[in-house]
């Protein structure tokens, strides 16, 4: 019987429909925690490994020789070790696209709550005051009023871009090739220069996967050119940032604050920004909802039942898809 393993804690309800998807003839086990105790105890024997934010590596690889296909759950797959999937002979797959509307929700979430100064009026309310001033005083604006720079145009940045539309922002984007003329025109944005959208935008939003070229992308100079008092939302990958100097963009007041969902070292303790209220971060859960997980079961399961059933699996990273 073929064993497969969900490396990464998912929600439960999640792992009982990929197991009844995949059918009884397949043993599934799953780790319940991060721990590396329990994955060293679970991980023998595995041919198919389904996996989330688990770092796959030599050492991961070395204690389940016998793994030959990776179920990547989400977009990202900077997680994987390519070059020694490539050696080993290991195909591995993701699931584009299963998490976009729900991490563009999210990123309009952060933008809102930045603009209208939600988590400081939580807080005060909270504490059982009631200082309407001093939150109007520090600002409050619209979305409707901003000028948003979106970085990376793929599935999650166009759906980001929909959602804005009918706020009546205006919308730049940059990406590595522009899209069509009439895909500009339905969702009412403009292409603009790395540096030019930085200089434009009220708020800069990222959408990009991490790979060599993008690590760091927004540094030091990068935010120079951003506008006094302007926003950085992340709710793509944390390395894409770099958090020293975010850090000190926010403390010196040339930033206004940022929202993320993403940041380099993700676990508790971890966070570089606690003591900057200016900072809205939820931990990496932007597109984790319901639905998407239940998508993602579903996609996961059909994929290991290719796989099981000799046909080639969909969503080979393209990195990986001469093998």
């Amino acid at each position: 019987m073929p064993k497969v393993l969900i490396t990464t804690p998912f929600p439960e309800a999640m792992v009982q429909l990929f197991k009844q998807l995949v059918g009884e003839a397949v043993e599934v086990d799953f780790v319940t925690t991060p721990a590396e105790d329990e994955f060293n105890q679970k991980v023998a024997g595995a041919e198919i490994l389904v996996n989330g934010f688990r770092k796959i590596d030599a050492a991961t690889l070395d204690k389940a020789p016998g793994v030959k296909f990776i179920q990547q759950i989400g977009v990202g797959y900077n997680n994987l070790d390519l070059g020694l999937l490539r050696e080993r002979g290991v195909l591995a797959a993701n699931t584009p696209g299963v998490n976009a509307e729900s991490v563009a929700e999210h990123t309009l979430l952060l933008m809102l709550a930045l603009l209208k100064r939600f988590e400081e009026s939580v807080n005060i309310t909270r504490a059982n005051k009631w200082s309407t001033l001093k939150i109007l005083q520090g600002g409050v604006t619209e979305l409707g009023a901003a000028t948003v720079g979106l970085i990376g145009f793929g599935s999650i940045g166009q759906a980001v871009a929909a959602r804005l539309k009918p706020f009546g922002s205006r919308v730049l984007y940059t990406a590595r090739r522009r899209v069509a003329p009439e895909i500009e025109e339905k969702l009412g944005v403009s292409y603009a220069t790395l540096p030019d959208l930085l200089a434009a935008s009220s708020i800069v939003s990222l959408h990009l996967p991490l790979n060599a070229e993008t690590q760091n992308l927004i540094g030091e100079k990068e935010l120079a050119l951003m506008p006094p008092g302007s926003f950085l939302v992340n709710t793509a990958r944390g390395d894409i940032v770099d958090e020293a100097a975010l850090h000190q963009a926010i403390l010196s007041g040339h930033l206004g604050g940022a929202g993320l969902d993403v940041i380099q070292t993700e676990k508790a303790g971890s966070n570089p920004f606690t003591d900057l209220p200016q900072v809205t971060i939820t931990p990496h859960t932007a597109g984790a909802s319901r639905s998407v997980m239940i998508k993602a079961a579903q996609m996961s399961a059909a994929n290991v039942t290719r796989y099981l059933s000799g046909e080639r699996p969909l969503y080979i990273l393209p990195e990986l898809e001469n093998r």
